[in-house]
């Protein structure tokens, strides 16, 4: 069943649980970069390449 046709109870645990995993690593990447563990431009900026 698809989460259209009202299989809602699984698709939703699931949509839950990406929410919840998307919270708990910003938190911990904020955390990290507070204590200066990773550097500031580590979270997620694009590395160019140095020719």
């Amino acid at each position: 069943m698809s989460g259209i046709n009202g299989d809602k109870a699984r698709f939703n645990r699931r949509r839950r649980q990406k929410i919840s995993r998307r919270i708990s690593n910003q938190k911990m990447l904020k955390t990290l970069a507070d204590k200066q563990l990773v550097p500031a431009g580590s979270q997620g900026a694009p590395k160019e390449k140095a020719e």
